[in-house]
């Protein structure tokens, strides 16, 4: 009877795989060698017999490791990838190179650019700066001549006797004393009306006026709410407007209070106060300056 050696699996065929390497040839026996058990020294015979049956196991496994590795490498494949690593190395290069063109073509281009509109905003500046002071020399020019020709009006303008002129408006602080209703009538006389300080400059006009002819009374002037209770209206019609000049806590609007004053006493001095329109009190006219003749 004779043994057949194990064959030797490759290690990188797997379970089922069918395409695996080839299978090593099984181990030849040798009958020569049973005989010469049987008729010769057993023990060595037998020795021997299985030393060269494990070399030949050896050996056929080593050509099957072989077989199975050169089976996995495919044709051609060192060469393609030393190729491929060639082909990466040299166009990376080329790649690095035309980039380092392109920056210095955009910074020659850009170069003469950027000094022509360094020049162009350069100029610019200096136009700029011409035409603001231009711009200041015709303003200082404007503000000469209507200087010059506010006192032109001025020689030629003239105010009723005992007015004085305030931005080409005559204003009079009267000393004597008349209701509400009797000073408008007293300013008309005079071609005007009771005063309108419709601001803060010819609010303080008036005070300096009214002062100069009595310190210690109370002026009525061209403000009241007699067509309708607390909105207030100037003689002319017009709406009291933005600015006031109000005491603490007025108007109050208390009973028929319906005229407005310039008050005398403290802390309310100077401020405006509404009373009863009937009341006899000093008061303040207003005249449009006329041309002389």
């Amino acid at each position: 009877m004779y043994e057949q050696a194990e064959p030797v699996r490759s290690p990188f065929s797997g379970p089922g795989q069918s395409d695996g390497p080839p299978q090593p040839p099984p181990v030849r026996q040798s009958g020569g060698s049973r005989g010469r058990g049987r008729h010769g020294n057993g023990a060595s015979d037998n020795m021997r017999e299985e030393q060269e049956e494990s070399s030949h196991t050896y050996e056929e496994a080593e050509v099957a490791i072989r077989h199975a590795t050169a089976d996995r490498t495919y044709p051609g494949e060192a060469s393609g990838r030393s190729a491929l690593c060639s082909f990466i190395h040299s166009h990376r290069s080329c790649m690095a190179a035309g980039i380092a063109v392109l920056i210095s073509l955009v910074a020659v281009v850009l170069a003469p650019l950027t000094f022509i509109n360094k020049e162009e905003i350069s100029q610019l500046s200096t136009t700029v700066d011409a035409l603001k002071l231009e711009l200041d020399k015709e303003r200082s020019r404007t503000a000469a001549l209507e200087h010059h020709h506010h006192e032109i009006r001025k020689a030629l303008l003239s105010c009723p006797k005992g007015y004085t002129m305030w931005r080409e408006i005559c204003y009079k602080a009267f000393n004597s004393e008349k209701t509400f209703n009797e000073a408008a009538a007293g300013c008309r006389e005079d071609g005007g009306t009771l005063a309108m300080p419709r601001d803060a400059e010819t609010n303080a006009f008036l005070i300096s006026l009214h002062k100069s002819v009595n310190d210690n009374d109370v002026f009525w002037f061209g403000l009241h709410d007699r067509r309708e209770e607390g909105s207030f209206e100037w003689v002319d019609g017009s709406a009291l407007g933005t600015y006031n000049s109000w005491a603490p806590g007025q108007p109050d609007n208390l009973g028929n209070h319906d005229c407005v004053l310039y008050s005398a006493h403290e802390p309310w001095k100077d401020k405006w106060n509404d009373a009863t329109c009937d009341w006899p009190l000093r008061y303040i006219c207003q005249a449009v300056a006329s041309y002389k003749n």
